[in-house]
């Protein structure tokens, strides 16, 4: 066995649980998307709200308009029945002021209840949103709780790994190192296969028998001739040694 290719197959090992382990960490949920639809929430309810505020002004300005209305309605309507006005004139007046005034008061009375069924509708809506806030924020502190344990978790594995990629790079040459970096930044984080059989881990493509000869004598540098990864022979069957 090639020890500098088994050395070498231990770094590719590495650097796939670390590629492995940033994925990992990269697809944990961190409450962005929560965030967000808090801050939606949060803007939707301050609408209902001034919304609601400025029915619940209406309303109370109504309230005043009508017992303004009722007011003027009653002092018309006394002077009407008082029996102190007899000119016919003046009396078609009354009349007319009290029937406007009556009118004016149904059509108060009806945006009133018009406001009514408003306000109740609001407070539905506002309170139902309330509790979606409330159980979107609840969520919110237990996502962020889990992604910085986990989040925690992973970057100490993480750097555990990286300082023991590190030290087993160390063990091969810088030439091999060098070369096995360049295949595997343009090959998918896969710059060295181990070969137990015919064919090439990386492309599925068989290797031609020449090549195999080599690669199973160990000899160092050998590559794929279609996907160009490092080969490294490992017997079928063969307890792994390489496993950290």
């Amino acid at each position: 066995m090639n020890e500098e290719l088994a050395t070498l197959y231990q770094v590719q090992q590495l650097d796939t649980e670390i590629a492995h382990l940033r994925q990992v960490l990269a697809a944990l949920e961190t409450g962005v998307e929560l965030e967000q639809e808090i801050a939606s929430l949060k803007d939707e309810l301050d609408g209902l709200r001034r919304r609601q505020q400025a029915a619940e002004k209406e309303s109370l300005d109504s309230e005043l308009e009508v017992r303004t209305l009722q007011e003027k309605r009653k002092r018309f309507s006394d002077q009407l029945y008082s029996g102190k006005v007899t000119n016919p004139r003046q009396l078609s007046d009354l009349q007319g002021e009290v029937e406007m005034l009556g009118r004016g008061v149904r059509k108060v009375e009806d945006r009133m209840l018009e406001l009514m069924e408003t306000m109740e509708t609001q407070r539905a809506d506002i309170a139902s949103r309330e509790a979606r806030l409330k159980e979107l924020e609840e969520h919110l502190a237990a996502v962020r709780a889990g992604y910085e344990e986990a989040g925690s978790r992973l970057r100490v594995e993480l750097a555990q790994l990286e300082v023991s990629r590190a030290e087993t790079a160390q063990k091969v040459s810088p030439v091999v190192l060098k070369r096995y970096e360049q295949i595997r930044v343009r090959s998918g984080n896969l710059g060295l296969v181990k070969i137990t059989g015919g064919d090439c881990p990386g492309c599925h493509i068989s290797l031609p028998s020449e090549t195999l000869k080599h690669v199973k004598v160990g000899r160092s540098g050998l590559t794929c001739e279609n996907c160009g990864r490092l080969l490294f022979w490992s017997e079928p069957g063969q307890p792994d040694e390489t496993e950290h």
